[in-house]
């Protein structure tokens, strides 16, 4: 008879390696893997929520960039978007005649420029700018004239005007404001508001005819706080803009 030969286990073999002692089996590190990529996931989702609907910092969109002119102010100055950059614009379209029609746009410009005159902010931080869509009628002096009216000096508010086709072509077709001129009579159907932040980019659209000043004034604060803050928050201003952090 032959005997058989005996067994070797696999750790009595050269070369073999015994499994670590003290150490949980593969399955349970790939489970212990994937619990904490679902807390981590979960806790990612619960901050996005959060900031969605806390909304801890508020921003306005970045609409586009807004349209470049070069015009002339009611000294007779050439003007241009970029001379304008570094300040908040609130810039608006009308014209001197328009009369009662703007005359609630009018108000409320008045009233947002005096607060930010009474802050000492308007001239400086911030300008109202006011393109006149008859060129044939605000000449410079007669935009001298107006501004006079209105107490709004030169550099705290800027009136602008150019030639019918500089006009039509930066309003009607760059801001898209819809306006007829025919004769002495102006059309003026969209009475529109924007503001244009330090950077030239178009960040707010508003109906002139209900201008809320206390809005505008509020998107001014948001813009403002928006292009001083340090590079440490820069991050959260984005992800406002990322998570649509608009005020309401």
């Amino acid at each position: 008879m032959h005997s058989s030969p005996p067994r070797v286990s696999a750790t009595s073999l050269p070369g073999s390696v015994r499994p670590a002692e003290g150490f949980p089996p593969p399955t349970r590190w790939i489970r212990h893997a994937l619990y904490g990529v679902a807390v981590f996931f979960l806790a990612l989702v619960t901050l996005m929520l959060w900031f969605v609907i806390a909304r801890p910092v508020q921003v306005l969109p970045r609409i586009s960039e807004a349209p470049a002119f070069m015009l002339t102010d009611q000294d007779g100055h050439w003007v241009s978007d970029t001379d304008l950059r570094g300040s908040v614009l609130i810039i608006n379209f009308a014209h001197t005649r328009c009369g009662e029609q703007c005359a609630a746009m009018e108000h409320s410009l008045l009233a947002i420029a005096d607060a930010l005159r009474a802050d000492g902010r308007l001239g400086t931080q911030v300008r109202l700018v006011t393109i006149s869509v008859d060129a044939d009628h605000d000449t410079p002096p007669v935009l001298r004239a107006y501004a006079a009216r209105l107490n709004a000096p030169a550099p705290e508010w800027i009136f602008l005007t150019g030639s019918a086709r500089e006009l039509k072509q930066l309003i009607g077709g760059e801001y898209g404001v819809y306006y007829r001129v025919n004769g002495e009579t102006v059309d003026l159907v969209d009475l529109r508001v924007v503001l244009v932040d330090e950077t030239g980019l178009l960040r707010a659209e508003y109906n002139g005819a209900r201008l809320d000043p206390a809005i505008v004034l509020r998107d001014i604060g948001l813009v403002e706080q928006e292009a001083t803050s340090s590079d440490a928050v820069r991050p959260i201003y984005e992800a406002a803009h990322l998570f649509v952090c608009y005020p309401r």
